[in-house]
Order: C-alpha cells, then structure tokens, then sequence
C-alpha cells in the first residue's frame, strides 16, 4: 500500500532502522472490524470541484495479460485482514490506457508488470490513517485531504519475470518501510536495482512518476484532475443491463435530494453516441425528493443517501426503464408508439405492503367488487394527472415488501407541488416526451440529484455524453 508502513509484523525491524519511537511503541491499534465499520459509514470531507469527470474501469478488461497480487484483498497485509471485497484493480480509463501501454513494452524486455494496488476507496484510507501511530503518520495519506490512490490515479506494482513467471528481485519487499524502499537507495543487489530502475523508466515513458519513498508507487501526470472518490468495489460495475439496451435515455435530474423539482433532458443514440433531443424540460418529482432505488435489481447506491420505501413520498433515484402506457382516451395519442391500454374504473394499482399483490396492477371484476388490500390507487383518476401516464418498471417485477410502489411517469401536479413518488411533466411536454420514446430503442430512465451524477457515471459505467441540461 502506497505510504503504509507494517506497523504490527515489521515494527521491531523499522525501529532497528530508524530508531526509538516511543509513541509508536505505545499504541495499540483498536480491532480491525471496528475500524472498518466506522470508516464504511464516515462522511468524506467535501473537496473542491475537478477538471475531469470520473471513469473508472477494471484494468485487466483492457489487458488480460497484466498480472495481479491484490493483498489488501487477503489476510496477508499489515491489518492481517482482508478490506478489500475483491481481489480487482480499477484506474480512471486514461491511467488504465497507459499502463498497458507499459505493460505491452516490458513485454519486449521479458517482463510484465505485476498490480499490488490501484484505486483505494476514501474509507480504505482512513482505515490504514487510524491502523497507524500517529508518530508514523508521515507514512500514510492523511484522509482529510484524500489520496491520489482515492482519485484512481495511483497504483503500486512491480515486475515478473516471463520466463518462469517469478516476481523479479527489487531493493525491498513490497510495503517495507525501510531506507531498501527509497527510489533512490543505491545499495543492494545490482540485479534488484536494474529490475527497479527498469520499472521506473518504463513507467515515466507513460507519465507516471515515482514516490520517491517507495519504488513500487507511481502516480499518473494528470491525478490531480480527478476527484477524491469513496465508491466501493462493488459499486464499479459494468454498463448495466437497462443501459446496454437503451438507444434513448432521460435524465431527470435535481438540485438535491431533497427537492421536488428539477429538469429532464432527452438523449438519443446516434452512431455510437448519445446526442442531447430537444430542449431541457421543467419536471417534479416526488413531494420530499429522490431516494436510491431499493427494489429488485438496483444498482448498488455509489455513496450514501436516502432509501426508497413505501409512503416516503420520494422518486427512485437509479437507472429505470418503463412499461406500457395507460390512459383516458379510447386509444393512444397520435404519434405515439408505447403499448397503449384505457384505464377504467375497474383498474388499480396496489399499495398495501402487506396485501399478495402489493406493487402490482390489477383489474377487478367490477368496480365494487371485494378486495383484500386496504389500500390502492385508481388508474382513471377524477384530476387529470393520468390523463397520460406510462409505467416505470419499479419494484413491480419481483416486489419487495416496503420498498414503494405504483411509480408512473404522468401528467405534473399543480405547480409548485411533487407526486407521492412518480415522475411528471407538463401534459404537453409530456405528449412531446411520449412521441418520442421508441420501445424498440428501449428507453431508460436516469434520475439522480445533479451533484452525484460523476459519481453514478463512474459506478454505473454511465454514457460520458449524459450533462444537466443548460438554460
């Protein structure tokens, strides 16, 4: 790990080097799952805006061939405790495409580059900050300021050699704190010093550059674009299915969490990329805000926030996609393309958690027909507001109990209020929406709070063309 010293199995040998330290000798660490959990559910320090919008990517997708020994993934560390959830090394795209490139070139010389860490979620780093005495905290990113391991610009490796697949021999172990470690240290074996040296300038050829305190940590020319980030492991995932599907896509987003209004922007498929359709239109969205989706097949949330549930009166925040379209008229709107069904007395959608067809649409046999949920909501409504509606796939597959229910895209409420949890527009941008949306090109629907949309598009593998719509 960059900047880490083996506290707990070296220590008496870092003494023997450097000297007494009587406050590191003194501390005594507080058991690892302690800080684990506290660091999971901290807070990272608000850091200030970047040049360059997050894409973090699993190296070894762009080149099967890079080899890794991911150790904070396995009990052999200096926490003698697994942090990571997988043994898997990610970079921003531009780092990864460059070391591939190094690895492709060492390749000539018989070598190839071995991966012990890349990008390091914020919480890992303030793990290792409290793991450490503070007289050592020289030797560990500092988490109120972040690490450039946090941004997925830093990665520690080093060499194997072809021939046998063997680590080639370097000046020190890996992670040893000692003067062995230094980029500069000019003793030793001359056979370990030429493997390192050799590593250092192939990695500069690409733009890396060396901490000089350890040789295996080499950080890329332009990290300091790149937000400090906290995304877990297994939030970094590929492009999910809704979104591999989609050749349209509408981004709803909004101020913050908490706020009922915001903008939606159409984006199309063309040739390869998304293209931004029409202009941003006003949208509401449920009274108290958005939540993170908590049903069946939500992505995982990349940072903390509210939870979807039933009755919160918030959206789901996530990737959507959308059903068929219901109405008050005999049949669909002219121009529009989405299965079309008229809504009538008879049909509900069911809100009562504990009711067996809880989240889903029913229709009875009459409109006073028995009923066993105590709560449902009526499909032909007396205010216009499903004059036009169309389903958003939402906990209505496989629905979980509690997680929210009956999530339309319809027609706004009056202005300046929210839904109950639904997605709205005016009736005619809705019209202009509708006749727009292709089924065939699979719509999705993305609806986050502005200031988190980097973040999903790095967790989510989000199309890099998606912006808040401008004025």
């Amino acid at each position: 790990m960059s900047r880490l010293i083996t506290i707990c199995v070296a220590l008496s040998t870092a003494l023997s080097v450097l000297g007494e330290v009587p406050s590191a000798q003194a501390f005594t660490p507080r058991p690892v799952d302690q800080l684990i959990k506290e660091a999971r559910s901290a807070t990272p320090p608000q850091w200030g805006q970047t040049k360059r919008k997050p894409d973090l990517v699993d190296i070894t997708t762009l080149d099967p061939t890079l080899r890794l020994d991911i150790r904070y993934a396995s009990k052999d560390n200096f926490l003698h405790a697994p942090v990571y959830s997988a043994a898997k090394a990610f970079l921003q795209r531009p780092v990864a495409q460059a070391l591939v490139r190094v690895n492709r070139a060492l390749l000539r010389s018989g070598f190839a580059l071995r991966i012990h860490d890349a990008y390091r979620p914020w919480w890992v780093t303030k793990v290792f900050w409290e793991a450490t005495p503070p007289a050592n905290h020289d030797y560990v990113a500092d988490p109120a300021k972040g690490s450039v391991h946090n941004r997925g610009c830093a990665v520690d490796l080093d060499l194997v050699r072809l021939s046998d697949g063997a680590a080639a021999a370097m000046p020190s172990d890996y992670d040893e704190m000692s003067p062995r470690s230094h980029a500069d240290y000019a003793d030793g074996p001359a056979e370990a010093r030429r493997n390192r040296d050799l590593l250092r300038a192939s990695m500069e050829v690409e733009g890396f550059k060396v901490l000089k305190e350890e040789w295996w940590h080499f950080d890329y020319a332009t990290s300091a674009d790149y937000p400090n980030m906290n995304l877990p492991f297994e939030a970094i995932v590929g492009k999910p299915a809704e979104l591999a599907a989609a050749g349209q896509i509408l981004l709803v987003t909004t101020p913050d969490w908490d706020n009922p209004k915001g903008w939606l922007q159409r984006f199309e498929l063309q040739k390869g990329v998304f293209v931004p359709v029409g202009t941003r239109l006003p949208v509401w969205i449920g009274g108290k805000g958005m939540a993170w989706r908590s049903d069946e097949g939500a992505p995982p949330p990349p940072v903390q926030g509210p939870v979807k549930r039933e009755g919160d009166g918030r959206s789901p925040a996530g990737i959507l996609t959308f059903g068929g379209m219901w109405g008050y008229a005999p049949k669909a709107p002219e121009g529009v393309r989405l299965p079309y069904t008229t809504a009538t007395k008879c049909d509900r959608c069911v809100d009562d958690p504990d009711d067996a067809d809880y989240a889903k649409l029913v229709h009875l046999d009459s409109p006073d027909a028995p009923r066993t949920w105590r709560s449902a909501e009526h499909l032909l409504m007396e205010t216009d507001h499903y004059r036009y509606m169309v389903v958003i796939h939402y906990n209505d597959l496989k629905p979980h109990k509690n997680a929210g229910s009956c999530i339309f895209f319809h027609v706004s409420p009056p202005p300046g209020g929210g839904t109950a949890g639904c997605t709205a527009l005016a009736a005619e941008d809705l019209l202009t929406v509708l006749r727009w949306m292709d089924p065939a090109q699979h719509p999705a629907l993305v609806q986050i709070p502005e200031r988190l949309l980097d973040i999903a598009r790095a967790a989510w593998s989000l199309p890099a063309e998606l912006h808040p719509p401008t004025p």
